[in-house]
């Protein structure tokens, strides 16, 4: 070897011996001098300490905030959020799945069942086979939009086009343990697939079959295309209390985590709460709720098993007079496969109230156009139809009268009487009537979608005479006709009655939001009729609900007395019967019955106010009396029952004023008529 030759040996051994000092000095630099600068996932500078196998395994993820809790008067959940896990999935098919178009349709459907089979790894539920078929729908559909299966041949040579990798949403809600083990269970030990499971929540509602009208519910709609097919989701508009702004989620926390080498997350370092969740403190009593529910769903079946054609739909509702809360509100419709699809019937259901609106207007014209509780009205019928001309038109009663005052007028629900005593209101008293019992407005509560109903337009038309207004619009607004009204509507106009000062329902009691509690206020009203005028309308009522001759709720007064319950002094309200056309889906136009009752308890001092209504859509008798009171008069006797046994068991009492907390106070023992 000459000197030329030795002298490259050197140099090339000299070049191969700088490159492990060059690397260890790039080392030392990168991990040392410029550690600080180098970015970590999620965060900021990383320390000097750390190394770049910390750089790849360090992560951090938001934690979402719950959703706010609502309860019911005495803290019962009714909707709250449970902790879930939204599971995604990265596939990435292997090589003996890409050896042609029906050997990777074959992987994906096989995928799909392993995934569905994991979800459904839960004991509680009440149709396993169901829920696994709408979670193979849902991934075959996620699945087919990843990889385009659906345009791929049956068979042949795989698409170039077809990506190696994809990313699917396996499910949103898993909350079942069982279940998610199943699921970790699935892509252990497999390289084609990795399942990522991020923190949720899932939205619970315990007793959602009772309180969807009033609770409400959030849920994504099912997506199809014209041939059918699902091909996705969409979120719907929050229904009932749900879509009160209060309940959104608060602030998002934060979770740290590391990953190891097969890309399995395991957690550790701080974590930031979110933001607790706020407290919607509703009215609703579940235990009243339910029974509501039950007596409405019981009286409206028992309609049809005593050979009568089921009611078309019902709804009960219960008020606590004192605060105006609303303690239950029931919802009942015939050929409605669930309560979600269906309209709730007291406030989204509107009729016409008939015969129960006598009261209110007697108090209005004893408060304001002169009547005189002594005066005696002719009400006697001329003819075997019992028909007679008041006013220049004919008004019927389905029952003899003769000569009435206006008690007795109440007590028979004489609509010649009726109309009578309303025709000493001019034009601008209905107005008033109208405004001041809230007829054709809102009812302010937080509830989605209210139908509102309304007056007869007619009556204010400009060019009607005054005495073309007291023969139609005045004749019938005197005995409950042309006015719309919902259930509620009804309740709110007997409690600005009972309490002589125009009163709101309330549905939300208060809103904690960081651990301050901020009640529902209550509005100021000036008094419009005197305790007199109240406690006379009040006896008629009373006299209603007896067993005196031509007393219209007599038949319920005998039918209680069967069972052993005196009603008479206990339960005082007013019945309802009218018949009118309604649109009945299927059928068009129809002659519908309409049956309520408005009653309270206890008769002499009322604490408790219910609304009872049920619909039929047909000809047949169909009296407010017979069917609507006894579900209402049950539900008034349920709720003294319950006070008295809280108040044995020295639990929180119904509050004694408006806007007062209910919490700690017995029930008033004296008249609320005044309030």
């Amino acid at each position: 070897m000459n000197r030329i030759e030795h002298r490259r040996v050197r140099f090339l051994f000299g070049a191969l011996g700088c490159v492990p000092v060059f690397l260890a000095g790039w080392f030392a630099w990168l991990q040392v001098l410029q550690a600080g600068s180098l970015p970590r996932a999620g965060h900021g500078p990383v320390a000097l300490s750390a190394t770049a196998a910390d750089v790849q395994r360090d992560r951090s993820e938001p934690l979402p905030g719950p959703r706010g809790t609502i309860l019911d008067r005495h803290g019962a959940p009714l909707a709250v959020d449970c902790d879930s896990f939204e599971v995604r999935a990265d596939v990435t098919p292997p090589r003996s799945a890409r050896t042609g178009c029906a050997a990777f349709k074959r992987y994906c459907a096989d995928l799909a069942l392993r995934l569905a089979d994991a979800l459904v790894h839960d004991d509680g539920l009440a149709d396993r086979g169901a829920a696994r078929a709408e979670h193979l729908q849902r991934l075959g559909v996620r699945l087919t939009a990843a990889f385009a299966l659906d345009r791929m041949p049956a068979d042949g040579p795989l698409p170039a086009t077809v990506p190696g990798h994809a990313e699917i949403l396996v499910a949103s809600d898993v909350a079942v343990l069982s279940a998610i083990e199943a699921l970790a269970a699935t892509d252990a030990g497999q390289s084609s697939l990795l399942l990522h499971m991020r923190h949720d929540h899932l939205r619970s509602y315990p007793e959602r079959e009772l309180t969807y009208g009033l609770v409400g519910y959030l849920e994504d709609a099912p997506v199809r295309d014209d041939d059918g097919r699902l091909v996705g989701y969409r979120s719907q508009a929050p229904a009932g209390l749900e879509a009160v702004a209060a309940l959104q989620p608060g602030a998002p926390g934060l979770r740290e985590y590391r990953v190891d080498s097969r890309s399995h997350r395991f957690f550790a370092g701080k974590n930031q709460a979110p933001s607790p969740p706020t407290r919607l403190e509703t009215t609703i009593d579940l235990e009243l709720q339910k029974i509501a529910a039950r007596e409405l769903e019981g009286q409206a079946r028992s309609v049809a098993e005593n050979g009568g054609s089921p009611p078309q739909w019902g709804a009960l509702v219960l008020i606590e007079i004192a605060t105006g809360d609303v303690l239950a509100a029931a919802s009942w419709q015939r050929d409605v496969q669930h309560a979600r699809g269906a309209a709730f019937t007291p406030y989204q259901q509107l009729y016409e109230p008939g015969s129960i609106v006598k009261p209110l207007v007697f108090a209005l014209a004893l408060q304001r156009c002169g009547l005189d509780w002594n005066d005696v009205y002719d009400c006697s019928s001329a003819g075997s139809d019992h028909h007679a001309d008041v006013g220049g038109r004919t008004v019927r009663d389905d029952h003899p009268c003769g000569r009435l005052t206006p008690h007795e007028i109440i007590v028979n629900s004489s609509n010649i009487g009726a109309v009578k005593v309303g025709g000493l209101l001019s034009r601008d008293e209905w107005k008033h009537y109208l405004e001041f019992y809230g007829f054709g407005r809102t009812l302010d509560l937080p509830l989605p979608n209210e139908r509102i109903g309304r007056p007869a337009s007619k009556g204010w038309l400009p060019g009607i005479t005054a005495a073309q207004f007291k023969r139609w619009t005045g004749s019938s607004y005197s005995i409950g006709y042309e006015l719309q009204v919902n259930a509620l509507q009804m309740a709110r106009a007997y409690l600005t009655l009972l309490s002589g000062q125009r009163r709101e329902l309330r549905l939300v009691r208060a809103v904690e939001v960081d651990g301050v509690r901020q009640p529902a206020p209550v509005a100021e009203a000036t008094r419009e009729l005197d305790p007199g005028v109240v406690e006379a309308v009040q006896s008629a009522m009373i006299d209603v609900v007896s067993d005196a001759e031509g007393a219209t709720g007599r038949h319920v007064v005998e039918a209680f007395r069967k069972q052993g319950i005196e009603l008479h002094g206990v339960v005082a309200g007013k019945t309802g019967t009218a018949k009118s056309r309604s649109t009945v889906p299927g059928k068009g136009a129809v002659e519908v019955r309409n049956a309520s009752f408005v009653g309270f308890a206890p008769a002499n001092a009322p604490r408790y106010l219910a609304v009872g209504v049920l619909q039929r859509d047909d000809s047949a008798r169909f009296y407010g009396g017979s069917y609507a009171a006894p579900p209402a008069a049950r539900l008034l006797l349920e709720a003294l029952s319950l006070e008295q046994r809280q108040r044995l068991r020295q639990e929180p009492q119904v509050s004694a004023t408006p806007g007062g907390s209910g919490r700690g106070r017995e029930a008033p023992e004296t008249s609320q008529a005044g309030r």
